[in-house]
């Protein structure tokens, strides 16, 4: 019997291999989704589960149909063609990152639910988990998401 070789590519060594993308945008997005999820832990209450409904919202509907994307709209159409921010075009992996916003934008859309309903604790347990995925994503380029996976695929 012949033995099977796998052959696993890593991506992270050939990085001209992916597709470009426009890192800005995508950067701009993440910070604004933080920012909304922490402006409403401070003002907690209905206002909260509004301002988690709407960064899921943005997450899930922007992942479909890139014009509900706020905030990459406001980097594409306004800041990065006044020159406020340069455009940078990366080579990365776009498809699970679409995936952990999919599950991101579920995931605050659930929170703004549970908030809605009186549960106390676990809306905030998910909205900051999320969030801190994604100002590490944000930050410093790290994709939980992508990380699990490429460890699955070891």
């Amino acid at each position: 019997m012949q033995a099977r070789t796998q052959v696993h590519v890593d991506v992270s060594t050939s990085p001209s291999a992916l597709p470009l993308h426009d890192v800005t945008a995508r950067k701009v997005h993440q910070w604004a989704m933080v920012a909304l999820v922490v402006i409403a832990f401070v003002v907690e209450g209905v206002p909260a589960a509004a301002l988690l409904a709407l960064a899921g919202l943005v997450m899930l509907a922007g992942r479909f149909w890139w014009p509900a994307d706020l905030f990459r709209q406001l980097t594409w159409r306004v800041l990065e063609p006044a020159g406020i921010l340069p455009r940078r075009d990366v080579h990365e992996d776009h498809e699970t990152r679409r995936v952990a916003r999919v599950i991101g934008g579920v995931a605050w859309l659930a929170s703004a639910a549970l908030l809605l309903l009186g549960v106390p604790v676990l809306p905030w347990v998910v909205a900051i988990a999320i969030a801190v995925m994604v100002t590490l994503d944000a930050a410093v380029d790290f994709c939980a998401l992508c990380f699990v996976v490429n460890l699955a695929h070891r």
